[in-house]
């Protein structure tokens, strides 16, 4: 979706903005009820970023699962053709988001056949802070947002307002709770490709972002509709946290889901529904790094054969919603773009491994 590709931008203005737009003469006031700075493991219940009592993480049932040593679980992948793209028209879609135009679904088509093959394994989980650490205590990494200076973005308590750069935040610190269970954000495409090769090196197997088509058919669990469980973004909590009603209660006029995921910022991995084929967190809690280069037309003339994007580029695409992500971004076939080195507080990864 071109409307999305520069999100990573402004979204820090357009979130506060947005969360301002029924009091727009007090803007620039503070909250009179604001939760504290966080780098507490998440034990700050105002936040809602525990766990609720009504979700309990699903135990894994594909026996060809695979686990390895930190932890990560990832689930096969296998051959198949798949549309990848979308089916409506654009104006259609147009239609029923507002705010949009047809312009902005016009890189998510034509729909087209991709091949996936030969078989791959791919994370059932984003990857979680606590297996980020692992890499970064291993080989003494700093990732960019803490070596160059700008840092990454994250809920400044003080202000109520997520902040786009501030020196403060990187991936120990968002200022809003993250436990080991949580996943990893404020990485760029660098730090997730540094991971992949330690994971490769540690593991004696090659570890990598998937690509936009293993992405989206992982994602798509062998379905053509919006989303992984249907066409209704009402139901979206059953599969995704997004940017739900305990976002609007507190942010204000967002665009979000009447139904309540019970979580404002991230969640622990994995509470959610997984799709068909095992897969968690696709729709929601975090964006995700793939590896490809980014095309606005590359489904014009992408290969049926493993599409992994254009040679060269300026943008690496990313994929899946986000916590704060209102419907229209938390699609299947939505597609982003942003310069490797960017970093922010809803974006994460998920892994590949080849067999």
């Amino acid at each position: 979706m071109s409307f999305r590709q520069f999100r990573g931008v402004t979204f820090a203005q357009w979130f506060f903005v947005t969360a301002c737009l029924s009091t727009v003469p007090s803007c620039s006031q503070e909250s009179s009820s604001l939760p504290p700075d966080s780098s507490d493991s998440g034990k700050n219940s105002d936040t809602k970023n525990e766990l609720p009592p009504q979700r309990k993480r699903p135990a894994v049932s594909n026996p060809k699962a695979m686990q390895n040593s930190i932890g990560m679980t990832l689930l096969p992948l296998s051959r198949e053709t798949f549309m990848m793209g979308i089916d409506k028209l654009p104006e259609e879609l147009a239609k029923q988001f507002a705010g949009f135009d047809p312009d902005d679904f016009a890189d998510e088509q034509p729909a087209h056949a991709a091949h996936i093959g030969p078989p791959i394994y791919l994370g059932a989980y984003e990857v979680t802070v606590g297996q980020f650490r692992q890499f970064v205590d291993a080989e003494n990494y700093k990732t960019e947002a803490e070596q160059d200076g700008r840092g990454g973005g994250g809920y400044d308590a003080e202000r109520d307002r997520i902040v786009e750069r501030d020196t403060k935040y990187s991936w120990k610190n968002t200022g809003f709770p993250q436990t080991d269970e949580h996943p990893v954000v404020n990485v760029t495409w660098n730090d997730a490709v540094a991971f992949c090769d330690w994971l490769s090196r540690k593991e004696g197997k090659r570890y990598r972002l998937p690509t936009e088509a293993e992405w989206e058919c992982a994602c798509r669990g062998g379905t053509r509709t919006m989303y992984s469980n249907g066409d209704d973004p009402e139901r979206l909590t059953e599969v995704g946290n997004v940017a739900d009603a305990s976002a609007k209660a507190k942010f204000g006029d967002l665009d979000a889901v009447r139904g309540d995921d019970g979580f404002i910022f991230t969640a622990p991995f994995g509470l959610f529904g997984a799709n068909a084929y095992g897969f968690h967190d696709m729709h929601g809690n975090v964006s995700e790094w793939c590896q490809d280069w980014y095309g606005d037309n590359y489904y014009a003339y992408a290969p049926v054969d493993n599409p992994s994007g254009t040679e060269t580029g300026r943008f690496r695409v990313y994929r899946g919603g986000a916590w704060n992500d209102p419907p229209v971004f938390c699609r299947s076939a939505d597609r982003a773009r942003i310069e490797p080195e960017y970093r922010y507080c809803y974006l994460g990864f998920r892994v590949a491994c080849e067999q």
